[in-house]
């Protein structure tokens, strides 16, 4: 009853020394870390020691940042929707003062894009910055808001 194309379920699970092996490679790899998963050098120069870098990993890694920025997208969401756009360039107050709160928005977004590249590393490390999807598109709106 099997698919005589697909492969056998042996080909899909790892062998006791295959996996002996990965999990030493990457024990080996958070030791020459000294124990910590992020990479050795951030922007080439930020070393994991650095008083800055550490301060970027702890405030990227903190719970409370991640919910204050997940509540500043529903609210630029909500802004956006809002928003009313009038023909020759009119306006009313509530757009002229959800114009101005856009910039606001690109200033906590860019903030939160520097802070990210700082503690992860922009693009040369496994775990860098642009290595993950939603930071690249994070990144591309950051840069082109």
């Amino acid at each position: 009853m099997a698919d005589s194309s697909s492969p056998p379920l042996s080909s899909y699970i790892m062998d006791e020394e295959t996996l002996k092996r990965k999990q030493k490679e990457k024990l080996k790899k958070l030791m020459a870390t000294g124990g910590n998963p992020r990479p050795a050098r951030s922007l080439l120069f930020l070393t994991l020691r650095n008083p800055f870098r550490k301060a970027c990993i702890s405030i990227v890694e903190w719970k409370p940042f991640e919910i204050i920025i997940l509540l500043a997208i529903f609210a630029n969401c909500v802004a956006l929707a809002v928003y009313l756009p009038m023909p020759e360039e009119d306006s009313n107050n509530t757009n002229s003062n959800l114009e101005s709160l856009e910039y606001i928005f690109l200033i906590i977004f860019s903030v939160e894009c520097f802070l990210k590249i700082v503690a992860y590393g922009f693009l040369f490390h496994a775990d860098a910055y642009l290595r993950n999807c939603w930071n690249i598109l994070d990144f591309v709106c950051v840069s082109v808001g």
